[in-house]
């Protein structure tokens, strides 16, 4: 199984283990398969500011990326390292060690024997441009010169102290591999190590915290083991992390957990060791809060340690498999975990908090959604005022709706289509009658607003302005065929003139929507792009696309459906106007599902 530590910097350079050559140092070997050295000066200023920035702290420790190494043996039949990853940063601490005179490694090209012979040698006066690699390496001495001589301008000590931070403090990933120990076909060990450098390499696909905790925990829990038991322990934890992986990345319940995308992870378990890691957002900081755990003088203790996290990854998982079935969790959590800016953070509150027994839990659940929605009040809410409040509130209107229903059709509230459209573009409120709006100008934009009402109200003879009475069905008018007429004269017009466009644009608006205000019986959630194409549509046009778009598969939250199927009035109401008795119901409607959530607690007299 592979290996994987934290070494300090001197210890890539000299250690225990080193073997017995003149100089006494290790070897590093650049296989054939690799390209030269091309760090630039970017790269090169960025590690030493890096380096200096770290000495001013008081942190006790710094990290570098990882070094992923094969053992290997060299002619004289003595230990080297043949380097998969990590060539750029070795060879730029190697030319800073040569800069400083202090002891380094040795670095070996394969097939490339004069860049061996030029970076032993690197000098200013060995500087020139005859291959990329003498280019670059000449390059990245002279900005260490420079550097250096910059911070010794005024202090004598500087180079004693930051070779001494740089071999004691800074600590690299070592990643050994050791699985191709067994391989007996030359052909296919080169083989092997060409598909780890390419899928390191190739497209910058970097080792993650994921992969590094994986081989942390498995080469700690075969101690003590016999290499069968090891093998067996080793199978098993796989297994047990494959399904785990396998049933984070399901779409449903990724997303019920997190706004991430699953195209921004390599992998899902990742997730729950960041959970469980007190870490930071430096990169490879999970992993090493993983290691610290890990790390002790006794192998046995190790293991322990490397058992107890993986029991604790197991248990995390459980949790939240258990709240992703559950329908009340899934539809309070997932609330919650929808309106809050990090997931993570979220989980970790929410798992501090289900140490208790479910229905606990359950009461903690509901009075968090309670604590996130406090401040909002129905009546006074309106779309000048506060656009976020409005959001959470018809989010929570869609669960308690999809809540209700899926108890009857087993269709949950779709947490994976709602993230995934509010990383494409996000949310916005849509009025359900065209707000006033300001004059519209633009010849295509007027051209298609005309081709789409003319569509929508063709075969439309009449419409009910409220719903009907059986004893009063007065309350309607006639569509007179002179908007139509009028809109196929404007459409005929080579270009449209605006006065009389607007002029027909407020007739209708005036004659198909009742007042437009801003309040929350006239508004619905929909995504910015598909509120975009609506934007100053009367109402039968709004219905008509939003119809379409659910057609072709377009996710429409299920109440802003509602709103254009009518579903709020259960009388004969035609389909082409948002009447008084529509608001009326649907603002009901709305305060019925969220009575739960919204009622203020009162504290009884004891």
């Amino acid at each position: 199984m592979n290996i994987i530590e934290l070494k300090p910097v001197g210890k890539i350079i000299l250690n225990e283990n080193t073997p017995d050559r003149d100089p006494r140092f290790e070897h590093y070997l650049i296989p054939y398969y690799q390209r030269g050295y091309r760090w630039g000066e970017e790269h090169v200023s960025a590690l030493l500011e890096d380096l200096h920035n770290f000495m001013l702290t008081d942190e006790k420790k710094y990290c570098l990326q990882p070094i992923v190494v094969v053992p290997a043996i060299d002619a004289d039949g003595l230990n080297t390292w043949e380097v998969i990853d990590g060539q750029q940063r070795l060879i730029t601490m190697h030319i800073i060690f040569n800069y400083l005179n202090r002891p380094r490694y040795s670095i070996l090209f394969e097939k490339r024997a004069k860049s061996t012979q030029f970076l032993e040698n690197l000098s200013p006066e060995t500087f020139n441009d005859e291959s990329p690699d003498f280019h670059f390496m000449s390059q990245a001495f002279n900005i260490v010169k420079d550097w250096f001589d910059e911070k010794t301008k005024n202090d004598v000590g500087y180079i004693d102290e930051f070779n001494s931070t740089l071999t004691k403090k800074v600590e690299i990933i070592w990643y050994q591999i050791e699985e191709l120990k067994g391989l007996k076909d030359l052909d296919e060990i080169e083989s092997r190590k060409i598909d780890i450098f390419n899928r390191l390499n190739i497209g910058k696909i970097p080792l993650t915290d994921a992969e590094l905790i994986r081989a942390l925990l498995l080469s700690k829990i075969k101690h003590g083991l016999s290499e069968r038991e090891a093998i067996l322990r080793q199978a098993e934890i796989s297994n047990e992390w494959h399904r785990i992986e396998m049933e984070l990345r399901q779409e449903e319940f990724w997303y019920f957990l997190n706004s991430k995308g699953l195209d921004e992870t390599s992998s899902t378990i990742e997730f729950i060791f960041k959970l469980i890691a007190e870490n930071n957002d430096k990169k490879y900081s999970t992993y090493l809060w993983f290691e610290k755990q890990v790390k002790s003088e006794d192998p046995e203790v190790e293991k322990e340690n490397a058992l107890k996290l993986w029991a604790r990854t197991k248990e995390y998982f459980g949790k939240l498999k258990y709240w992703y079935e559950n329908d009340y969790l899934y539809h309070h959590l997932g609330f919650i975990l929808a309106i809050d800016d990090s997931s993570i953070k979220s989980i970790r509150n929410m798992i501090e908090n289900s140490n208790c027994n479910k229905s606990k839990f359950k009461e903690w659940a509901l009075q968090e959604v309670k604590t996130k929605v406090s401040d909002v009040d129905l009546i006074d809410i309106n779309y000048k005022n506060d656009t976020k409040g409005l959001k959470k509130i018809f989010l929570l209107h869609n669960i308690a709706t999809s809540a209700i229903n899926q108890k009857a059709q087993k269709n949950r509230f779709p947490f994976n289509l709602y993230k995934k459209m509010e990383k494409d573009g996000g949310w916005s409120i849509e009025h359900i009658h065209a707000q006033q709006s300001k004059e519209m100008k633009e010849q295509n934009s007027i051209r298609k607003w005309l081709e789409d009402t003319y569509d929508a109200i063709k075969d439309i003879k009449q419409i009910d302005m409220e719903a009907r009475d059986p004893v009063d069905d007065s309350a309607s008018i006639s569509i007179n065929e002179d908007y139509k007429e009028r809109i196929s004269n404007l459409l005929g017009q080579e270009r449209i003139v605006e006065e009389e466009f607007n002029q027909l644009k407020n007739e209708l608006i005036q004659t198909f929507d009742s007042e437009s205000v801003h309040i929350l019986d006239n508004l619905a959630l929909l995504s910015k792009k598909q509120n975009s194409s609506l934007n100053n549509a009367i109402f039968p046009v709004k219905r008509k696309k939003i119809l379409q778009l659910e057609k072709e598969g377009m996710y429409i939250p299920i109440t802003t459906k509602n709103v254009f199927l009518k579903y709020y009035t259960s009388s004969d109401l035609q389909p082409y106007y948002w009447s008084k008795v529509d608001k009326e119901n649907y603002y009901r409607d709305i305060e019925e599902k969220l009575e739960p959530y919204l009622i203020k607690e009162t504290v009884e007299n004891e």
